[in-house]
């Protein structure tokens, strides 16, 4: 409301409000395109797996998300010796390659040797020469009845189990975890002043 002896307002509200109305009428037509897109990208990688190369299983980085699996870029070189594939050769049949990453647990770097030996197992190896050979005409054979992969993570990524809530036992509640640490790292930092300590009693009783 307008006070004192000032001037009348004269606001502009005859705006242009349809230029500034967003719509989303296209969204079914870019569903159909991203379909189409999709279909023409697995018709052009036939008979490959359609998602591309095989990536590693691994987990998010930070304690917010830590609990969960996703997709990695490349498996490591550990993990492709383990499963018993030159880290040359792998890119060559269809798996990643990250050469940067490095394996933090037995766990992690076990689940991903078994994804590529479960890979491995299922790979059909095709030539793509046109010879007139018997091998080529083999190859030729298997290529008709291979059916293209079209899992978006060609191997499907295994959901976490997560542990059921439960009462905390009478054992747990009497664990002092602080003192058993502090405990853990005194002893493992006077290991050498105790071997020296008693190396010197053993010499000075000598």
């Amino acid at each position: 409301m307008v006070k004192h002896n000032n001037m009348v307002p004269r606001t502009n509200v005859m705006k242009y409000w349809q230029r500034f109305v967003r719509v989303n009428f296209n969204q079914p037509a870019g569903k159909k395109r991203r379909a189409d897109n999709r279909a023409k990208k697995a018709a052009k990688l036939a008979p490959r797996p359609a998602a591309g190369n095989l990536r590693p299983v691994v987990k998010p980085p930070s304690l917010r998300h830590n609990f969960r699996l996703r997709a990695g870029k490349g498996f490591t070189k550990t993990e492709l010796k383990d499963a018993g594939i030159h880290h040359r050769l792998a890119p060559t049949i269809g798996i990643s390659v990250d050469l940067r990453r490095r394996n933090k647990s037995v766990e992690g770097l076990q689940r991903n040797v078994d994804r590529l030996k479960e890979y491995m197992s299922k790979l059909v190896f095709l030539t793509s020469r046109k010879r007139k050979s018997q091998k080529s005409q083999d190859s030729r054979a298997k290529l008709k009845e291979c059916k293209q992969n079209t899992h978006k993570h060609i191997i499907p990524i295994p959901r976490v189990k997560y542990e059921p809530s439960r009462a905390i036992t009478a054992d747990e509640k009497k664990f002092m975890a602080f003192s058993t640490l502090r405990i853990a790292r005194a002893e493992k930092r006077l290991v050498g002043p105790r071997q020296k300590a008693k190396a010197s009693k053993k010499d000075a009783d000598s």
